[in-house]
């Protein structure tokens, strides 16, 4: 029971520090409630739906049906979510995996999904997306999005710096350096002030969703960046 619980929080967790990045969500919202002439009387797949936020601006564009696929337990409030905002009828919620389920239209005319990883790809839902393409859909349909590039660039934080990597130098009067040396090679996820950057920034990816192949996502790019100040 205790497993269940923790698994069930941390996935609402997730889905709430998703839900509250406004700049991607919004961002979504307006590409598909704004583009309704793309989207009315279309059928839509929503692929890894989670709580089902981008099947409703699918149904709120005018979807004729939209069909949202989840395999985690988090699809069975996705289908509340639905019903309790009015689209039980327009919205079909499915759980299970995308490369299993079976839907009951041969083709779609839309594929929208939030499927953005770590470093874009890394624990991504691309190669997801890319079956659900190849398997249904229509030849003159549409993914959104259509289109991702990833970007390097190089920082230096010091205040960061000593808080991350300066704690392991003395740990309640403990000497930790093999775990420093450990730290600086995992990769970190987190949010970056504009101000520590210091160099340009350089395309190393650019990917066509509509024509991408899951082969062409292992990828090497020789890059070239250009550091811009010397307080380092």
């Amino acid at each position: 029971m205790l497993r269940s619980l923790v698994g069930s929080e941390m996935c609402i967790r997730d889905r709430y520090m998703g839900l509250k990045d406004r700049i991607r969500t919004l961002a979504y919202k307006n590409a598909i409630v704004k583009n309704r002439h793309m989207f009315e009387g279309k059928i839509v797949l929503d692929v890894g739906c989670g709580t089902g936020i981008l099947s409703i601006f699918a149904a709120q564009a005018g979807a004729k049906h939209v069909y949202g696929i989840e395999f985690a337990a988090i699809s069975s409030h996705a289908m509340k979510v639905v019903e309790q905002n009015g689209f039980k009828d327009q919205i079909t919620i499915i759980r299970g995996k995308v490369e299993e389920v079976k839907l009951p239209i041969e083709k779609v005319d839309i594929i929208i999904s939030e499927w953005m990883g770590y470093f874009l790809l890394y624990e991504s839902m691309l190669d997801t997306v890319l079956y659900a393409r190849d398997k249904w859909l229509a030849t003159d349909g549409f993914i959104l999005p259509d289109k991702a590039v990833l970007y390097v660039s190089t920082l230096e934080d010091e205040e960061y710096k000593s808080e991350k990597l300066e704690f392991w130098d003395n740990v309640y009067g403990i000497t930790m350096p093999s775990i420093k040396r450990w730290v600086t090679t995992e990769p970190l996820v987190d949010v970056v002030n504009e101000k520590a950057l210091n160099s340009n920034s350089c395309a190393i990816l650019n990917i066509d969703i509509m024509k991408v192949t899951v082969k062409e996502l292992d990828f090497a790019h020789e890059y070239q960046l250009t550091i811009n100040r010397k307080d380092y």
